[in-house]
């Protein structure tokens, strides 16, 4: 046991050393993010890395710890100056979602609390099932319907097709599994169907050619 070395409180948690430079660095931080966003017509949509901030994504694995101030500093220097583009107003590159102040904040609040909503007794899980409640209001679901907040699009898809192949399979497809079904499903999209729902067909054991895609033409 004497060999053993005693932990010390450094080694026993994950707070900043000095409260007050986690503080002063967080206003610093919170300043630029403000700045980014309030100031994005200013900037081009996007900008090409010159080689220099590439090879700063190709150095080894560190060995030791950092210090918080100067990894923000890198991503500062190498991470913050070449983004997709897509919270610039002309970005029309491809559709997706943009970053915005207060949704950033909530990102935030979020991490700071890092509730689980796996279940528990706590104002996350709560927060969690309002919004589920008034998105079914707003789509004019029955109150009696469930649902679940997902990471985006795909996701979404993936499980209203996991849904769909629960209810027509035809057997109880959770308990016994697609090898029970007692005949294949097909499902019927555009031919400009997301990729999504293909790989949907693979995860769910369906396999790519359930998709039947419907062809489109230029019109």
């Amino acid at each position: 046991m004497d060999s053993l070395r005693e932990l010390t409180a450094a080694d026993e948690t994950l707070d900043p050393a000095d409260w007050a430079d986690a503080e002063a660095l967080s206003h610093r931080i919170l300043d630029d993010a403000i700045t980014y966003l309030r100031d994005v017509r200013e900037r081009p949509v996007w900008r090409e890395m010159p080689a220099e901030v590439r090879s700063f994504f190709k150095t080894p694995l560190p060995r030791s710890p950092a210090p918080v101030a100067e990894v923000y500093d890198d991503v500062a220097r190498n991470v913050m100056p070449y983004p997709m583009g897509n919270i610039h107003p002309r970005f029309w590159s491809w559709y997706m979602g943009a970053s915005n102040f207060t949704g950033a904040i909530g990102d935030f609040l979020a991490a700071i609390q890092g509730s689980n909503l796996g279940g528990g007794n706590h104002a996350a899980g709560l927060l969690d099932s309002q919004v589920v409640n008034w998105m079914k209001e707003m789509m004019g679901f029955p109150a009696s319907s469930s649902g679940t907040l997902v990471s985006g699009g795909s996701m979404a898809n993936i499980i209203g097709l996991t849904v769909a192949r629960n209810a027509k399979a035809g057997v109880d497809v959770r308990e016994r599994g697609v090898a029970a079904m007692p005949k294949p499903l097909r499902y019927y999209a555009s031919d400009q169907v997301h990729s999504c729902h293909r790989k949907a067909m693979e995860a769910l054991g369906l396999g790519n050619r359930a998709l039947r895609r419907i062809p489109t033409d230029a019109g």
